[in-house]
């Protein structure tokens, strides 16, 4: 990778001194091999650290790619705290002082994330349950054979191609990812499916349990109890009608950070889900974080019907108790398959987004309605078959062997437990 960066840039020295920004981009140059020496350096530090570092024996770390206490490594931890589990638990999180909902326990303690105390904590645990890369990918940290690592991943049953040869958002991620594969102990997965995807990708020898994924247990009766909590949380919050009704769009992202495919109209989707469904309908709209910096100028999807959602904590707590669901291609729709609640495809950019990263299916297979514009979007829930939908979720679960059922995280924390004796 680094021949291909030099190479790369070293295309761009006669461009640049004829544009007469040689000196400029050679300052660019220099820090970025300043920034690339300093991780060099920190790597090996990382290294000594970790010879010179004892396992804690009871100690479990939880990192998330959001930096952030949510997905599946949040619904594993309530487990373990519900269950007043004998363990020390450590978070890695990007704000020490918002917790974003960690709970108040004497056994769970915060660190920064890519901190002195962060990489102690990584040296130290016993276990790190990770839901994506190994901590950040410019920032790994070596991990001995005394260590456990869980992947529960991000997504599931997913649509979206991660190989190496169709991830084109940067070259760094895939490396990283490869790093990851290599030191990962057991992946949980809850699908024949998804055990597929991983053995093809970075994860070719490493076994696998299919458990579940324990943030999908807030679809099942489990968590009924609190799904209607935070509904309810979420109505006060915002001063909302008791009554009121919620269908969430939630796209994922483009290698360009396109945002005019963006352009669900806000006012016509509302009135329609009251025409098919009843009610006062408000649309939740949610950004992928990789276009969180780019949403603030460019969200064209405004209205009094309209709140935007993008900074919420977890997507997995909204999924829990909106009643219908909008996306293109993100995999959250294949969590929330499991409410049995309407959901919808809306996707202007097939053939480029499928050129851009690939597909594992098509679209049309999924028990969701696709639409390409406005009007099919109208016209398919309008159309919405809910007896012929439901079946079609029950054969696409069956196939795929999900085992996604609401006690994932019981298993999940089972399994840590055991290992931890």
């Amino acid at each position: 990778m680094i021949n291909k960066i030099l190479k790369r840039k070293a295309k761009r020295v006669y461009p640049a001194a004829v544009e007469g920004k040689f000196f400029h981009r050679a300052g660019i140059a220099w820090k970025q091999f300043a920034a690339w020496a300093d991780r060099s350096v920190g790597y090996q530090n990382r290294k000594i650290l970790s010879k010179n570092t004892r396992t804690i024996n009871d100690q479990i770390m939880f990192i998330t790619f959001q930096h952030a206490y949510a997905c599946n490594p949040r619904y594993i931890c309530r487990e373990l705290v519900r269950r007043q589990a004998p363990v020390k638990i450590v978070w890695a999180v990007s704000n020490l002082i918002d917790r974003n909902g960690v709970p108040e326990a004497d056994n769970i303690t915060l660190v920064k994330m890519n901190s002195y105390e962060y990489f102690e904590a990584a040296c130290s645990s016993k276990i790190i349950v990770i839901n994506s890369l190994l901590g950040d990918k410019f920032y790994p940290f070596p991990v001995r054979d005394d260590q456990m690592v869980y992947e529960t991943w991000h997504g599931s049953l997913g649509i979206k191609r991660f190989d190496p040869e169709h991830y084109n958002t940067n070259e760094s991620w895939p490396v990283a990812a490869e790093r990851t594969g290599k030191l990962t102990t057991k992946c949980i997965t809850n699908s024949k499916f998804e055990e597929d995807v991983f053995h093809e990708t970075f994860w070719p020898d490493t076994p696998m349990l299919r458990l579940g994924h324990a943030r999908n247990d807030v679809f099942f009766d489990s968590y009924k109890k609190t799904r209607e909590r935070w509904r309810k949380e979420f109505i006060t919050d915002y001063a909302l009608d008791e009554d009121s009704k919620f269908i969430l769009y939630a796209p994922t992202f483009r290698d360009t950070h396109n945002f005019a495919v963006y352009d669900i109209q806000a006012d016509r989707l509302v009135n329609t889900m009251s025409r098919r469904f009843g009610g006062k309908w408000k649309l939740l709209v949610r950004y992928h974080d990789n276009d969180k910096k780019n949403e603030v100028v460019n969200n064209r999807v405004i209205s009094e019907n309209v709140i935007d959602v993008t900074r919420f904590p977890d997507i997995q707590m909204l999924l829990s108790f909106v009643d219908a669901g909008i996306t293109d291609y993100s995999s959250w729709i294949y969590d929330y398959i499991n409410s049995r609640r309407p959901a919808f495809i809306y996707a202007r950019d097939i053939a480029d987004y499928n050129n851009e990263r690939g597909f594992y299916f098509t679209l049309e297979s999924t028990p969701f309605p696709v639409a390409k514009n406005n009007d099919e979007l109208e016209k398919n829930i309008l159309d919405f078959n809910e007896e012929k939908y439901v079946k079609e979720i029950d054969k696409w679960l069956e196939v795929r062997e999900s085992v996604d059922d609401g006690h994932a995280s019981s298993r999940i924390a089972d399994e840590l437990m055991q290992y931890l004796k």
